[in-house]
């Protein structure tokens, strides 16, 4: 079954994380947060960002991965920036879309009561990065000092871990890493109504039904969002092509075979020389030689950079960059999706 890669994440000096973490914090009211500076239009960073093609995998765009959310003592999600650019993240909260900005090295507070998981999308310059945060905090009161009462418990959202994902409407399953429950909506349409994020950054709709006793749950997926609240729902595709390397396994790369066998080939090889020198008119003088030059080009011309293991993102060899006309065409709605 072929995997799903997680995705890269979003690269900052660890000393620009370090400062970013402790900077001041702004406090937000998850349902009124501030508005944006005027400079900054969340939309137009989006499509700027989209048609940088600074973060692409073949012809499609692969949003990084935001790890810089921490909690405090209370539960409550702090996001902080250690880029050199400014950040602006969306989330769906009260019935609408809210936009956050965050400035180059700060970090805010949310105040998210609600126990729940909620995805968001990161606009940061030319780069765009995707992720979530958890609910449920508890708000100390004023003049409160420690830490919250012994009764509160954290909330802690439904995961499934290695489990087969079946995307229904592409006609292929993936084995995923990590699979969180976000919600449930009753007035989508039947096999739509679970809400989940995928590896922490795609979201998606689908169903999730009872496994085998003992077993993992069937997980259905019909759509997906691979920046949440942004763009298009599409029928998956997207994630696959994106998202999914070959199964790997022991025996994955043929590269230590073809020098093990290359090695054989020379030491086989010298022999055959040192015969040939020590007999000249030798019969296998003239019959030796091409099978050996035979095995030891043929595996050298079948081998592929595909066969090489992933590297330390899992990633393959990457594709050759797209055409300028494959890149811009406005076909492909997922690379450039209508805003509301």
């Amino acid at each position: 079954m072929p995997i799903a890669a997680p995705p890269k994440g979003t690269l900052a000096s660890q000393g620009a994380i370090a400062a970013a973490k402790v900077a001041p914090a702004a406090l937000i009211n998850p349902a009124r947060p501030p508005a944006l500076p005027p400079k900054v239009n969340f939309n137009d960073q989006i499509q700027v960002a989209l048609k940088t093609n600074v973060n692409r995998d073949g012809v499609m765009y692969r949003p990084l991965h935001w790890e810089y959310v921490e909690y405090d003592m209370y539960r409550r999600p702090t996001f902080f920036n250690p880029l050199a650019t400014d950040a602006a993240f969306r989330y769906f909260y009260n019935g609408a879309y809210q936009t956050v900005f965050v400035p180059a090295g700060g970090r805010v507070l949310i105040d998210m009561v609600e126990a729940a998981v909620f995805p968001f999308t990161v606009a940061a310059g030319d780069l765009i990065s995707v992720g979530s945060f958890l609910g449920g905090a508890w708000i100390p009161p004023v003049d409160w000092v420690g830490p919250p009462p012994t009764e509160f418990v954290p909330f802690t959202p439904v995961t499934y871990s290695a489990v087969p994902v079946n995307f229904s409407n592409a006609g292929q399953t993936v084995m995923v890493d990590q699979v969180t429950r976000v919600g449930r909506d009753d007035t989508l349409p039947q096999g739509q109504q679970d809400i989940l994020m995928l590896n922490d950054s795609t979201l998606a709709r689908g169903d999730v039904l009872p496994g085998p006793e003992g077993g993992p749950p069937e997980i259905l997926v019909s759509q997906t969002q691979p920046l949440p609240g942004v763009g298009q729902w599409d029928n998956g595709q997207q994630y696959i092509n994106t998202a999914v390397e070959k199964p790997v396994s022991s025996g994955n790369s043929h590269l230590p075979w073809v020098i093990g066998g290359l090695a054989a080939v020379l030491a086989l090889l010298g022999g055959v020389a040192a015969w040939v020198w020590k007999h000249p008119r030798g019969d296998h003088a003239s019959t030796g030689a091409p099978a050996m030059a035979d095995a030891l080009t043929g595996p050298l011309e079948s081998y592929s950079p595909a066969d090489e293991p992933p590297n330390g993102h899992g990633d393959y060899p990457p594709a050759s960059p797209p055409s300028p006309d494959v890149a811009s065409s406005g076909s492909d709605m997922w690379r450039r999706p209508p805003f509301s």
